[in-house]
């Protein structure tokens, strides 16, 4: 596969623009497909990029949406735009749905992909943040929900309002859980294709975003694919221990990976948590956090308008799943909710689950341990955790050289950790919750490799 990576650094829309424009006239060959990523700084002028885009290359099939960060020509940017432009030796289609609601979204999705393919890239919204109004309206019915909760959470009603407030959020398209995602496309598509799961959130909220493009149109909160049929290969990997067979097993591990674990009891129901050991989330995770002080909606909402609202925690709730035994993290972080949305659906993890505070042993080369699985020898796309800039500062800039190391040609970019559904799997890993359904909301990494 040709393929050419097209970036400027610059945030400022003039100058990313010309810089673009200038090498995307030097390819020396036609794509057939391109990815589109855009950083926090060049994100609200995705209009400019997308149609300069369109205008040159009409037929290619196209994704775009934000990132972290990216790898090109031996640097880490955190700013600028990216394009990953390729000329694919292969079937390649790009689908895009907007349903009434998040499921009915990713069923459509499902039904337009179709079976056949050698390859999925799947990307959608794990939570989306809306406009201001339709914020006031999600604080509003959290408080009614918990209400409801509250007074009824000694019998069956308390649960009953927390399937409530977990409906309303897939009828509104906020949230997305990543493994009924997973397990939808995966059944779809005939259980036999990889899924490489994009599921966005990115580490500082804004309105409107994730943003997510396909075909040249924004998507809003929809969900888009990029299918492949012809020589490609899809890794997943994650950087923790493997998984126990028992519940036990597996918090005795996860008790001697992360420092400080300690069991609480979650009060939970579809994507809805209502309490941890007794109390509200967020008032739990302030009573472990020395210091941290409320956060009210005016400012939350100021946050996010401004694009500055930090999604990203170093205290985490460690599921383990009934059906695996394997453990998925969930990040608490500071807000005004009283509900705590789950970014996955809960009702098949146990009631008691580690608190646990973020570490990742072996440095910053146990991510690039995913590349030692590589089949192909061509060009590598690299979705990396977001989260190891973070980690490592300056020492992510090692990434580089394993990478070089082990791959002829790659682009790499961080976004949120992406999720995989793998029909065959190759170790036991901690993050497979669900039968061939891998993710976990830190630590995990993939590769789409082309020949």
């Amino acid at each position: 596969m040709r393929a050419e990576v097209v970036y400027s650094s610059s945030n400022n829309t003039k100058e990313a623009y010309e810089e673009l424009k200038r090498k995307i006239e030097g390819l020396n060959f036609t794509p057939n497909f391109l990815l589109l990523f855009l950083t926090a700084g060049t994100w609200k002028a995705h209009k400019t990029f997308n149609e300069l885009l369109k205008k040159k290359f009409p037929d290619a099939k196209m994704l775009g949406c934000i990132v972290e960060g990216y790898i090109a020509e031996d640097n880490i940017w955190m700013r600028g735009v990216a394009v990953l432009l390729a000329d694919f030796e292969g079937k390649v289609e790009v689908f895009w749905a907007k349903e009434k609601s998040a499921t009915k979204t990713i069923e459509k999705l499902g039904d337009m992909i179709g079976k056949g393919w050698n390859s999925i890239l799947l990307m959608f919204p794990a939570f989306y943040f809306p406009g201001k109004f339709e914020f006031l309206r999600f604080f509003f019915n959290d408080k009614k929900y918990y209400r409801s909760f509250v007074k009824n959470k000694d019998n069956s009603k308390g649960i009953k309002a927390l399937e409530s407030y977990s409906k309303y959020l897939d009828n509104k398209k906020m949230l997305y859980p990543i493994n009924k995602t997973l397990k939808i496309i995966s059944e779809k598509t005939g259980k036999n294709t990889p899924v490489i799961g994009m599921n966005l959130i990115p580490l500082e909220a804004a309105s409107y975003t994730p943003l997510i493009l396909a075909n040249y149109k924004n998507v809003n909160n929809g969900a888009a694919a990029m299918c492949f049929k012809g020589r490609i290969n899809a890794i997943f990997h994650d950087v923790f221990p493997e998984r126990g067979s028992t519940y036990e097993e597996t918090f005795e591990i996860i008790k001697n990976y992360f420092p400080g674990t300690e069991k609480v009891r979650v009060t939970k129901a579809l994507t809805a948590i209502g309490e941890v050991n007794g109390f509200k989330p967020v008032d739990f995770l302030r009573m472990k956090k020395a210091g941290l002080q409320d956060v009210n909606q005016d400012e939350f909402l100021r946050n996010v308008e401004d694009g500055k609202q930090l999604m990203v925690s170093p205290y985490s709730l460690m599921f383990i799943s009934r059906k695996t035994h394997g453990g998925t993290t969930l990040g608490l972080i500071n807000s005004p909710l009283s509900i705590y949305p789950c970014l996955f659906n809960l009702n098949d993890y146990y009631d008691v689950v580690a608190f646990v505070g973020e570490v990742y042993r072996g440095g910053v080369k146990t991510f690039g341990k995913i590349l030692e699985k590589k089949k192909l020898y061509g060009f590598d796309l690299c979705v990396l955790d977001s989260s190891v800039i973070m980690s490592f500062g300056g020492d992510v800039h090692k990434l580089i050289d394993i990478v070089k190391e082990k791959s002829k040609s790659f682009f790499g970019i961080f976004s949120a950790p992406p999720s995989a559904y793998i029909p065959v799997i190759d170790r036991k890993y901690i993050s497979e919750t669900e039968n061939r359904i891998c993710f976990n909301l830190t630590g995990t990494s993939a590769v789409m490799e082309f020949k």
